[in-house]
Order: structure tokens, then C-alpha cells, then sequence
């Protein structure tokens, strides 16, 4: 298992790059998206010439706002496009994976409707990204609708190259309740990164592990189940914090409850 932290993308990545390498993380979930860490406008080789001074590995990751869930062709178009950017740069620094976000549509639009949407963008973008070496990892959203999961699950068995990515604190803001076990059931066999934060199941507030007042999660125990469906790869801490000691415990409490799962 491989403890991450994300670049800010209104911050010198590189200045990023430094503090995540110092601080003992095994890798940089590397936001492509601006301001500052655009695909063109970041250089691939000062970010991976700092990445292998540290010892980094690198997750991409693209901007959650890219609207590729809609009726409009040209913008899926340009969502597409935009993914190409976003892949050019991953391969570039060096990422295997990157990430990009379910789209949610509104809710006068079919299931159908929402899935194809999706499968067209995803499959040409997944072939593509296998042609470089990379695997694209689909990460469900806070307040996606009643119908993420299943949707998500319908989307992987008609892209067979698509993986997906979990999210801890999206998970709570889905039918009012933590949908952790029921992503895992399902999807455990397609997962390939995972990101965790905490909330009070209210918005997606990327708190320290445990410091919301109301939270229900039992973080051992979503550990020790995580670890449970044989996933062993790289875990990053969406902790955005200003101050960056509460990002540091969350990672010391992450390996506690990984070694005692």
C-alpha cells in the first residue's frame, strides 16, 4: 500500500512536488488542471526530474468540473479533447493511472442516456490511454444521484479497460448514508485507487481522518475491509487542511490502521 497527497493546482507544483517528497509520502496524486498545474502549462521534466529526486511514484489527476455527462455532442467533443491534454502531460511525468470524474446529468434524462454518454467518451479514451500505458480510473462524486453506483458499474461492463477509483468522502454523500461496503461489493474487482477524506455527511468537507463531530465511519473498520478485497496499491489522503500537521497525522493514522487490519 502506497500513502499519497495532492498538489494544489493554484500552487507552483514543483514547490508542492518538494513538500509531499519531505514529508514522507510515497507518491504525488498530480492534479492536471489550472491554474498553475495545466497540462500545457506545467514542464514534464522539472516535474519529473523532482518527483525522482524524492523517490515519488504519480497518479494523474483531471479537473472534477469537465461536463463529458451531457446531450451535447461538441462539448463531449471537447471533454474528450481536454482528456487527450490531460493524458499527454500523465504519460509525460511519468503516471500509469489517471483519474477522471462520473458525470452527473439532470435528472429528465434516462439512465440509458447518461450511461452512453459516458461510454462514448470513456472507451475512446481508455483505448487510447492503453496504447501509452496507462489505465484510466473513474472516481464517483459527491451528490452523483441515487443511481452512481449502478450507473458506474454499467459504464465498466461496456468499457472493459475502464478501472475504478474510490473515494471515501463521496461515498457518505450518496442516499444519505455511507455507501463504503456497497462500492467495495461491487466494485473491488475493478479498483485501482482510492482516495480518503473525511466528512459529516453533509458536503464533501476533505477533513482529517475522524475530526468530524458527527461522523459515523468507523475508519478501522473501513480499513480493515478495504484491505480485505486484496487491494494493496495507492491510497491517497484528501486532507486540505491549511494546516498541513492534520494531513501528517491522517497518513500516520492510515498506516496504524493499515498494519492492524
Amino acid at each position: 500500500m502506497k500513502i499519497g497527497a495532492m498538489n494544489h493546482p493554484a500552487r507552483n507544483p514543483l514547490e508542492e512536488i518538494e513538500w509531499i517528497g519531505k514529508n514522507g509520502f510515497d507518491f504525488v496524486d498530480f492534479t492536471l488542471e489550472p491554474p498553475a498545474a495545466d497540462p500545457d502549462k506545467i514542464d514534464p521534466g522539472a516535474v519529473r526530474a523532482a518527483l525522482d529526486r524524492h523517490g515519488l511514484g504519480v497518479v494523474a489527476h483531471t479537473a472534477y468540473y469537465l461536463p463529458f455527462a451531457t446531450p451535447f455532442a461538441d462539448i463531449r467533443a471537447a471533454c474528450l479533447s481536454e482528456f487527450r491534454r490531460a493524458l499527454r502531460a500523465a504519460r509525460e511525468i511519468g503516471a500509469t493511472v489517471m483519474n477522471v470524474h462520473y458525470g452527473k446529468a439532470p435528472g429528465f434524462f434516462t439512465k440509458e442516456q447518461v450511461i452512453e454518454w459516458h461510454v462514448e467518451v470513456l472507451s475512446q479514451l481508455c483505448q487510447e490511454a492503453a496504447a501509452v500505458g496507462v489505465a484510466i480510473v473513474l472516481e464517483h462524486i459527491p451528490f452523483g444521484g441515487r443511481e452512481q453506483l449502478e450507473n458506474i458499474a454499467a459504464i465498466m461492463e461496456k468499457v472493459p479497460l475502464l478501472r475504478f477509483h474510490l473515494d471515501s468522502g463521496h461515498a457518505k454523500l450518496e442516499r444519505s448514508h455511507d455507501r463504503w461496503d456497497e462500492y467495495l461489493a461491487r466494485l473491488a474487482h475493478k479498483l485501482l485507487h482510492v482516495h480518503l477524506s473525511e466528512n459529516d455527511g453533509q458536503a464533501d468537507q476533505h477533513l482529517p481522518l475522524g475530526a468530524a463531530p458527527r461522523s459515523t465511519t468507523d475508519w478501522p473498520q473501513h480499513i480493515k475491509r478495504l484491505k480485505a478485497t486484496g487491494y494493496d496499491g495507492t491510497i491517497t489522503l484528501e486532507v486540505f487542511s491549511p494546516w498541513k500537521e492534520y494531513l501528517l497525522l491522517s497518513r500516520d493514522l492510515l498506516r496504524r490502521w493499515w498494519g492492524e487490519a
